[in-house]
């Protein structure tokens, strides 16, 4: 029986189509030639020796009953075991289906087969967990329910965090080590190193593709849990997985970044998308395993990057907002909030200017209704067009509201951006004029508003 759990939405690609509201759609059917091509992955793992005799036959069986499954399925639960299949097959066609890669993907193929004939449809990036089993599934519309490796490490640094320091979560010794050690038999060998690889179409990039913040929290977990449980193994794990920093993408997550230095890529399928959070982030899990082993070959890979982010940080800086990527479009608030979150922990680590006025600036953005300052016309003419100006310090809803002698003569609200801005208005009479300027923020949601009072002489026509 499977149980479902609240979906998070910290993970994904900007600008990747959002499928909540959108039922899925099956993909083309699986071919007799993909179908095949499933079939000698599984048997030329075999004659390799890479995979035993009754893992070959489990896993045949998974595939077959996982097919016979969908077929008797109709609608919607048909076309998302549907695409799970597809997406296995895919890599198959593709010579993508290794034997280091059947642990992971022949698990994902059996939890969709046993989920979608009897369970409750989930909503778009809800958390699916399995009864005897710590692993953390995500459904994705159009791909099925899929292994998050960030969600599951990240779940593991919430167990680890509960055995050390205070927490709503009760300390699980026991449960961290399953975890763990379900993670480590999902763990798939590429380019000669170990990483948690994901198998769905995601934002443009084709399975199997990996994530520099999953790998980097990955090794941060696994650090953390060999300082707590002491098992050795942990260490081999992740000194293991070190190697997708030093590789360039697509096989690993090492670009040039936009200031010439060494960046680790969110996607390593999109080498020039420099995505700030998962950077910082990144680098985190790096320092933190450097600095719980005293490994040398992580602190190294740290300092090499290091320089970037540095130069990047101030750069997805708006002056009053963060941009999610190097010259991206704004951060939602979730993603804002999660680059501060990354900024202080930065700040925290290694006390340095950049990262610490970066957590106190996006802090404010946040918490500070606008700076608006009336920046004229003192005196007007009656019956000429005139420019009310002002200056805001954020985006903003500003709305302009004109009285003489007590009567409304105009009143306008528009939307601004941080700057100058103005508002046309042309005075019907002489005489003064009462201003109210009045600005409320609007990316946070919260009621934070600003207001200025000031006069405007209007003198007749000459």
């Amino acid at each position: 029986a499977a149980s479902r759990a609240g979906g998070e939405r910290r993970h994904g690609a900007r600008g990747a189509r959002s499928s909540a509201a959108k039922r899925p759609r099956a993909r083309t059917a699986s071919s007799r030639r993909a179908r095949k091509a499933t079939s000698r992955a599984l048997r030329l793992a075999r004659q390799r020796k890479a995979i035993t005799r009754a893992q070959f036959k489990r896993y045949r069986r998974i595939v077959m009953r996982a097919r016979a499954t969908q077929r008797r399925l109709r609608g919607s639960r048909r076309a998302e075991l549907g695409n799970a299949i597809a997406l296995v097959d895919g890599l198959a066609l593709r010579r993508r289906l290794t034997a280091s890669r059947l642990p992971a993907t022949m698990l994902i193929l059996r939890r969709n087969a046993q989920y979608w004939p009897r369970q409750p449809f989930p909503s778009d990036r809800s958390h699916i967990s399995f009864r005897g089993s710590r692993l953390i599934f995500e459904y994705y519309v159009g791909n099925g329910l899929q292994l998050q490796p960030l969600v599951n490490f990240k779940q593991a640094n919430l167990m680890h965090g509960a055995c050390v320091k205070e927490s709503d979560l009760d300390c699980d010794r026991r449960g961290l080590a399953k975890l763990l050690a379900e993670l480590s038999a999902t763990a798939a060998t590429r380019g000669k190193f170990k990483t948690w690889e994901y198998y769905f179409e995601f934002g443009g990039g084709i399975p199997p593709w990996i994530s520099g913040m999953a790998q980097a929290t990955a090794i941060q977990a696994f650090a953390r849990a060999w300082e707590l449980l002491g098992d050795d193994a942990y260490l081999r794990e992740s000194r293991a997985a070190l190697g997708a920093f030093r590789r360039p993408a697509p096989v690993g997550v090492r670009t040039k970044g936009p200031f010439g230095g060494v960046h680790y890529l969110q996607y390593s399928y999109a080498p020039s998308l420099y995505i700030i959070n998962a950077f910082m982030q990144a680098l985190i899990g790096l320092y933190d395993y450097s600095e719980i082993t005293g490994n040398r070959a992580a602190r190294r890979l740290f300092d090499r990057a290091e320089p970037e982010v540095i130069k990047e940080l101030p750069a997805n800086d708006l002056g009053d907002w963060t941009t999610y990527s190097y010259r991206g479009g704004e951060s939602t608030r979730e993603y804002h909030e999660l680059v501060r979150e990354f900024a202080a922990s930065m700040c925290s680590r290694l006390r340095r200017d950049v990262y610490c006025d970066a957590a106190r600036d996006f802090r404010s953005y946040m918490t500070d209704p606008a700076e608006l300052e009336l920046l004229g016309p003192a005196r007007v003419v009656k019956g000429e067009p005139a420019t009310v100006r002002f200056s805001l310090s954020k985006l903003s809803a500003v709305q302009l509201t004109i009285t003489r002698n007590g009567k409304t003569v105009f009143d306008r609200t528009a939307t601004f951006r941080r700057g100058t801005g103005s508002f046309a208005w042309t005075p019907r009479a002489a005489g003064v004029h009462r201003v109210r300027l009045a600005a409320k923020e609007l990316r946070t949601g919260a009621d934070l508003r600003s207001y200025v009072n000031a006069t405007i002489d209007s003198r007749p026509a000459p």
